[in-house]
């Protein structure tokens, strides 16, 4: 490996370093935003828990104007779903940021490089030329697939995942405790003798999961279920948002290699007809 070569190797070693390490810190401060907001089944009980006091006893909370559903939206989860976009929007701008200078110093050792080769094109420039553009497509796919590591800096989605599978499952859960609750009054209302009383029975079974599929339909429009799937709303919102800020990020930071490959291969050309 000639001196040339070791320095460019050098280079690309350290760069890749440098990149690694601002994916790293990018990934860490995003997950302090992140992590902590995200709703849990535990933080989705304690929500559901302190509605249900506002309603009951207004005292006995600090904030008992929230029990209303659309004031807990406007007050604290829309606010805090900006907050967590703009911050973690802020954070990616900066990763680019840092990521371009790291390109810009990619770039200008793969002009070396270029330029290095035509200023001494040898006896057959083509065969050369060939070679050059090789390695500098196989440099420009390897930044291209270092890019799109962009996409890895956010953390797990299934927290979130964990935490509606729980809310579902509270609510359900009540649902069909309501449900089986109105039982023993139904069959008594459909009265009759023991063979009516069975055809009723069986009639409730037959019409259960429609009775507590329609109970789940009320629950969820109303507190405290409403409040919990805002909160889980809010933040699967400002995910997808962060995840479109995060997408174009990359598609940002990838696209100019799509036009360096040929441009270098182009310097190579004028530099080796300059010479000539």
């Amino acid at each position: 490996m000639s001196p040339a070569e070791r320095e460019a190797r050098a280079t690309e070693v350290a760069l890749t370093t440098e990149f690694r390490a601002a994916i790293d810190d990018a990934r860490e401060r995003i997950a302090a935003v992140l992590e902590p907001a995200c709703p849990t089944a535990a933080f989705l009980a304690a929500l559901r828990h302190e509605v249900q006091r506002a309603i009951e006893d207004p005292s006995t909370v600090p904030y008992p104007e929230l029990a209303d559903a659309e004031a807990y939206w406007e007050a604290t989860v829309k606010p805090q779903s900006r907050s967590l976009r703009d911050n973690v929007a802020a954070i990616v701008e900066w990763l680019e940021q840092r990521i371009i200078t790291t390109m810009e110093v990619a770039e200008t050792d793969l002009k070396s490089l270029v330029d290095t080769a035509a200023a001494d094109p040898g006896p057959d420039p083509a065969a050369l030329r060939a070679l050059v553009g090789q390695e500098v497509e196989v440099r420009c796919l390897e930044l291209h697939h270092q890019m799109a590591e962009v996409l890895g800096v956010l953390p797990s989605e299934s927290p979130i995942g964990a935490a509606r599978a729980a809310a579902e499952e509270a609510i359900r859960a009540t649902a069909t405790a309501d449900v089986e609750g109105l039982k023993e009054a139904y069959l008594r209302d459909a009265g009759g003798d023991e063979a009516h009383q069975r055809f009723a029975a069986q009639q409730w079974s037959e019409t259960f999961a429609d009775r507590v599929a329609h109970r789940h339909s009320m629950l969820a429009a109303q507190p405290p279920w409403r409040h919990q799937e805002f909160a889980l709303v809010g933040y699967e919102r400002a995910r997808a948002e962060i995840d479109r800020i995060v997408e174009e990020t990359t598609a940002r930071l990838q696209a100019p290699l799509r036009e360096l490959q040929p441009l270098l291969v182009a310097r190579f050309d004028a530099a080796v007809t300059a010479d000539a």
